[in-house]
Order: C-alpha cells, then sequence, then structure tokens
C-alpha cells in the first residue's frame, strides 16, 4: 500500500503536466492580447485567461501548493477586475500579467522555483496596478517588466527525454496498428488457400497418371509436375511472408497497447477525498484502503470501470456501512473500512475487489425490494433461494435502501456496475453477510485488443463465442434431450444442463439441410461465472483470431452480441454475449398481468405539491406539469393533510420546514392512515443534515432530495418509479 507522501508525490507529477498546459493558454492569450484587438475578443480573451487562472488556482490548492494557490488568486482578482470595468487594459497592466505568469512557471519549475517572499512581491504587484497612479509610479517606469509582445514563458516541467502526446494522437496509433492485423489475418488465409491448391494439383497428377502411376500423357505430367512445384514454392513463401508480418504487427501492436497502459492509481488516487467528504456527510468514520494501485491496465478498462467504481464505493458508504452508534451497538470498531484491492490473473485478466466491513445485504430486504418494484409476485419472491434473491441486487429499479438519496437509493447503481462489466466481457460476482459486510469481485480483461473464438454457423449466418467462455465441444443425441422441471436439459458430468437452440435465442430462422452427421447436432458448452448452458448450432468452423470492433451508438448495448470481428477473409461477424445467452435459457418467460383497465391506465396521475414558498411551489408544479402530471398545491402541512382527506393523489412533493404542520409529521400522518398508507411521498428540502435523512426514513418518506442539488429530471425519475 502507498504512503501519503507516494500519493501526493503522483499527484504533484499530475498537477506538473495540468499546470503547464494552463501556463500555455494563458502565455498565449497575452500574446494575442499584445495585439490590437477588436473590444469584443480582448473581453473574449479576458474571460478566457481568468478560467484558466480560476482552474490552475483550485488545482494548487488540492495538492496544497500555497504560493501557487495565492499567485494565481491574484491573477484571477485582476483578470476580474478588468472584466467588471473598474481596471483599463494597458500595456502596463499586460505588463504585471505577464510578470505573474513567469513567478508562476518559475515556481512550479523544479529547482528554479520563486520563494514566498517573492510571490508576495508579485501578488502585491498585482493588486497596485489597478490603482489609477500605478501607471505612472518610478517603481513602473523604472521597472517595466519584460515587454508585453514577449513570447510564451518557457516552461520545464518535463524531463528533457520525455514527450508529451495527447490521448487522441495515442488512440489514432493504436487504430492504425489495430488496422494492420487485417492485413496479418489476411495472410493466414492465403496460406490455407495455398495448402488447397497444393492439394489440388496433386490430386490432378494422380488422376492423369492413373493407378498404376505411368503418364499416360508425359508432357501434361510434366507441366502439372512444375505447376505443383511452383505452388509449393509460393507456399512456403506465403509462410515466410506471414511469420515477418505476424512478428512486425503484433510487436507493433503490444507497444502500441503498452502506451495506454495506465496504473490504477491514476483512478483510485482520486477516491480518499471522496470517501472523506460522503463518510463526513453521513457522520461516518471510515478507513480508506487501495491496494495493487501500481498495477497497469489500458486506459479504456480504467475510464469503463470509473463510475461502476464509483457506484460501489457510494453504496458502501451510504448504506453498507452502518453509522457510529449503530456499529458500537453491534460489537464493531465505529471506524468503518473499506477496502479496493487490484490484482493480476492469468490470461491477460485482473480482478478488482470492493469490500466493505459493514452490514451485508439481507436476502429478505432484496426480496420486499423486488416485490415492491413489481419484478416478483410476494409466492415466486419466496421460493428463491438466498443467493438467487441476493443477485437480483443486479436487477435495475431494485434496492434495498428504504429511502431515496441524492447518493443512493435509486436501484441504478449495480445494474449499471453489471452492465459495464459484462459489456467488457468480464464476470462479477457478490458475497455478503449480515452483519459482517459485502464484498465485490470483477474479472476483467488487463487490455481491449484482439482476442480468440469460435467460429460457429446458426441460421445460414457466422457467429463467434468467446474463447474463454468456451467450456467443450461435444454432439448430442435428440433422445438425450429431455424436459426437467419445465426447462429443457442434457446431462453432461453427470449433471443435468440447460440446453437451447442458438437460432432460437438469436431470432434466426433454421436452415431447410439434413444434418452432416444425421442422429447428432453440434453443441457447444458455455460458461459464464458459475453458470453453464449447452448451445445447439449448425456447424462448428473451428477457432479464429478476429480484430474486434466496439459497438457504436445507437448499437451501444445490444441484447446477446457484444461486439463485432473482423475476420481474415474481411468478412465481419458478431461476437456473441455469453452472459446473455445463458441468462435467456435461464430465465423461463413469466406470464403476462392481464392488461388494467381502459379508465385506469388512462387516468392521469395527480401529485399535491406541499411548500409555504409560492416561488417553489410554482417551479415544482411548472415542472410536473410539463411532464403530464395533473397538480395540485399547498401552502402547507395542515393544509395539504385536508386535501388528502378529500381528495385521490398519487403522491405528494413536500417541504419539510412549514408553520402550521411540517413535512415529517404530514409523512407520519399519512403513513399512520390506513387508506393513504402505500401513497408515495417525495421530501425536498433544504435541511442537509444526517439526523434530518434518518427522521425522513423513520417517518416512511420513499425519498428525500435536497434543494442546494436539486435536479429536476431526477425528480420526474423517482416520481416515474414510484407510480
Amino acid at each position: 500500500m502507498k504512503s501519503k507522501a507516494d500519493i501526493q508525490e503522483r499527484l504533484l507529477a499530475t498537477f506538473r503536466v495540468e499546470a503547464e498546459e494552463h501556463l500555455q493558454a494563458i502565455t498565449a492569450n497575452l500574446v494575442a492580447l499584445s495585439k490590437d484587438l477588436p473590444v469584443a475578443d480582448v473581453q473574449a480573451l479576458i474571460e478566457a485567461t481568468f478560467r484558466e487562472a480560476h482552474t490552475l488556482k483550485g488545482a494548487a490548492r488540492s495538492v496544497s501548493l500555497m504560493e501557487v494557490e495565492a499567485l494565481c488568486q491574484g491573477l484571477e482578482t485582476l483578470l476580474s477586475r478588468i472584466k467588471r470595468g473598474q481596471v483599463t487594459f494597458t500595456p502596463p497592466v499586460l505588463t504585471r500579467l505577464y510578470e505573474a505568469v513567469d513567478g508562476l512557471a518559475r515556481l512550479l519549475t523544479q529547482g528554479q522555483g520563486v520563494n514566498a517572499k517573492e510571490a508576495r512581491e508579485l501578488i502585491g504587484r498585482l493588486e497596485r496596478v489597478g490603482m489609477e497612479a500605478a501607471e505612472e509610479t518610478p517603481e513602473a517606469k523604472a521597472d517595466p517588466g519584460p515587454p508585453p509582445s514577449a513570447g510564451p514563458v518557457p516552461l520545464r516541467f518535463l524531463s528533457a527525454d520525455t514527450i508529451r502526446l495527447s490521448t487522441a494522437k495515442v488512440d489514432a496509433l493504436l487504430l492504425q496498428a489495430e488496422d494492420l492485423l487485417i492485413p496479418k489475418l489476411a495472410a493466414g488465409e492465403r496460406i490455407q488457400e495455398a495448402r488447397k491448391l497444393v492439394d489440388v494439383v496433386r490430386h490432378c497428377r494422380t488422376t492423369v497418371n492413373g493407378i498404376n502411376g505411368r503418364a499416360a500423357i508425359p508432357e501434361l505430367d510434366k507441366a502439372l509436375r512444375s505447376i505443383e512445384v511452383q505452388v509449393r514454392e509460393l507456399l512456403h513463401r506465403l509462410v515466410r511472408d506471414e511469420r515477418t508480418i505476424a512478428g512486425t504487427v503484433d510487436g507493433l501492436h503490444e507497444e502500441m497497447r503498452r502506451l495506454r497502459l495506465t496504473p490504477v492509481s491514476a483512478i483510485l488516487d482520486l477516491f480518499p477525498a471522496m470517501v472523506r467528504d460522503l463518510a463526513a456527510k453521513q457522520g461516518k468514520d471510515i478507513e480508506w484502503v487501495a491496494q495493487g494501485t501500481d498495477l497497469e491496465v489500458d486506459r479504456r478498462v480504467l475510464e469503463a470501470m470509473k463510475d461502476p467504481l464509483i457506484h460501489l464505493v457510494r453504496n458502501a458508504i451510504d448504506h453498507g456501512i452502518e453509522p457510529l452508534e449503530e456499529r458500537a451497538q453491534g460489537g464493531k470498531s465505529t471506524r468503518g473500512r473499506l477496502v479496493v484491492t487490484v490484482a493480476s490473473l492469468e490470461g491477460g485478466r485482473i480482478a478488482i475487489r470492493v469490500e466493505d466491513d459493514g452490514a451485508g445485504i439481507d436476502p429478505a430486504q432484496v426480496r420486499a425490494a423486488a416485490v415492491r418494484t413489481r419484478l416478483l409476485t410476494a409466492e415466486e419472491a419466496q421460493t428463491l433461494s438466498e443467493d438467487a434473491a441476493r443477485d437480483l441486487i443486479f436487477r435495475s429499479g431494485v434496492s434495498t435502501s428504504p429511502i431515496i438519496t441524492d447518493v443512493s437509493g435509486h436501484g441504478l447503481g449495480l445494474a449499471i456496475v453489471k452492465e459495464r462489466v459484462e459489456r467488457l466481457e468480464g464476470q462479477i460476482r457478490l458475497e455478503t453477510q449480515v452483519g459482517v459486510g459485502t464484498t465485490v469481485s470483477m474479472i476483467l480483461p488487463a487490455t481491449i485488443a484482439t482476442f480468440r473464438g469460435l467460429l460457429v454457423h446458426v441460421g445460414g449466418q457466422p457467429f463467434l463465442i468467446p474463447t474463454e467462455a468456451v467450456e467443450r465441444v461435444i454432439r448430442v443425441n435428440p433422445d438425450a434431450i429431455a424436459r426437467l422441471e419445465g426447462h429443457t436439459v442434457i446431462h453432461f458430468k453427470d449433471q443435468p444442463l440447460g440446453v437451447a437452440k442458438l437460432s432460437h435465442l438469436l431470432g434466426l430462422p433454421e436452415p431447410d439441410r439434413e444434418s452432416e452427421c444425421p442422429g447428432a447436432e453440434p453443441c457447444v458448452v458455455v460458461r459464464s461465472g458459475e453458470e453453464r448452458a449447452a448451445l445447439l448450432v449448425e456447424d462448428i468452423l473451428g477457432d479464429r483470431e478476429v480484430l474486434v470492433k466496439e459497438l457504436r451508438p445507437p448499437l451501444v448495448r445490444v441484447r446477446n452480441v457484444a461486439g463485432a470481428g473482423l475476420l481474415g477473409t474481411g468478412e465481419v461477424v458478431l461476437i456473441l454475449r455469453p452472459a446473455d445467452l445463458l441468462r435467456a435459457i435461464r430465465e423461463a418467460p413469466r406470464p403476462q398481468a392481464p392488461p388494467a383497465p381502459p379508465e385506469q391506465t388512462d387516468r392521469q396521475k395527480v401529485i399535491l405539491v406541499v411548500d409555504d414558498s409560492i416561488t417553489t411551489r410554482q417551479m415544482e408544479r411548472n415542472i410536473l406539469e410539463a411532464a403530464g402530471y395533473q397538480v395540485r398545491v399547498a401552502a402547507d402541512g395542515m393544509e395539504a393533510w385536508t386535501a388528502l382527506k378529500s381528495g385521490k393523489f398519487d403522491l405528494v412533493v413536500s417541504d419539510v420546514d412549514m408553520p402550521r404542520m411540517d413535512g415529517f409529521e404530514l409523512t407520519s400522518r399519512v403513513r399512520a392512515d390506513k387508506k393513504l398508507a402505500e401513497l408515495p411521498v417525495i421530501l425536498v428540502t433544504a435541511l442537509e443534515a444526517r439526523e434530518d435523512k434518518e427522521r425522513g426514513v423513520d417517518v416512511g418518506a420513499n425519498a428525500y432530495m435536497i434543494k442546494s442539488s436539486f435536479d429536476q429530471s431526477n425528480l420526474l425519475e423517482i416520481i416515474r418509479r414510484l407510480i
């Protein structure tokens, strides 16, 4: 595990690269400002420079470079005064701006920094330049500083043996290197074609010479021998060239892939501050531990996993690790522990584990959540095993949180995590124990590149099944297929195994032709995580290496399809997603509920908005009416309670701090009333304290939204889910 000093040094290195970019942009703006420009262009450049200085100030603060932050603040203040017209932009002002940028560059250049005293002097010059007499002071005349036409300030943050490239350029180079895989794969196909040609020529010679081997037509036999020699020589040259091409292309591709490798710390170093802030906000004490952060992973994999990791960490903090009092009562240390571990596995894969020592996930709560969201009936939920119940947590809309907050409870986080992992052809597993904690394990590829797969023929089309998902290839007789508890199965290794025709799963027609092996069908046993199933196919064409092409919008997530692959023949094949195929086999279609009567389906939903602020009431009313809801309003809890007793509503959106009856008491009354007990209530309030959120849970609110971070799309999504 890295020490704080190691992390700080890494963050400083990252900051220096960022600072160079900001100072280069500021310097370019100052050079442009030294020219005769229209007023509008000057204002735009001043605004752009102000933004660069502001961003650099925030970055300097995050790494505790106080002199840099203070000098950026002085630069930002002067630019702000110029923007507001309090200071006229003149050559002496531009000179002071150049001085400040030069001072920043020297502060940030290792071994050539200015001290705090010099930084204060530069800040003082920036402050004095705004005074009316500053242009005429002897100091300004005697020490004008660099002329306004001076070139960019030299920056020396990077060592002489390094070069900086934008990620876009690296990506472009990698794509070109990947395109070279096409002729490499094509060279392999040409070898196969040449071998077939050798066999054809040999067969022709055998046919001409007859059974006794004597040449019936000597001239023809001689010509065929010459052709066979030439074809064999051509085959040898093709094999030699293919080896050269393969070695060069594979070497180039490997080097290009290494350029994209990034330490996991590039992502995980951002988490300590987030964990600290969220824990403080919820009144919890949490120790953050990151292990294996030096491991290098493809940047595309890291980018794809950043959001899922954020979801997992926020979930662990919000309703995984218990509050201090609850942990103390349970005999635990009041300080919770959140650990993320990254480890390398065989086969170019990595494992990421996110574990906490919190309350764990109660299967009973998951079952209740699935019933509450109408994913399952109460009877179906009770028949689930504990493992199957816990797996429901990965379904969209299922959340064990009793209330929706700005941090969690939306039931989307773990569904997003699972989808993102499967999109990378990875696997995810949940382990949890009530009162002990939860661990989420993810197995992912370390790089996104070419891969090998089993090429099969289904519905008249070729498809590719990833090699790592293929457990075995067998043939199945029709009489070996049986029905067991409503499922079609075969017996494999003395165990029943679900089986289905791949053409049926993909919605493809079956060709009208006889099997090459009457009485038996080719079958592929595939695995995803701990699950296995058998797929009946028409033909198995063998192992193939393909160049992977990711799906682009709007085809980012297509059921059963992970991407597209380019074969050496130039043919494009779809790469199948085993997890989707196994899910389709496992989940039998559920009977659809009868449609609701037209008068219930078509009735406009009615929402009661409660707030003592007329402005807030009107804003929320406009949002909800624009979304198609019928809205009634009340000025306080007492007026809302009267309306609820006399009218029919589908949901309540209420403020908390109101006269006569506040939102907490209103919610309590709703939950205590038999007729209104199931009515959804959303509290929208300025009260952000953890105690207020906990009280919202206690009184039975369904969601708790903070006005300071109000998002109307979030409100509408919560309402849609609740009603």
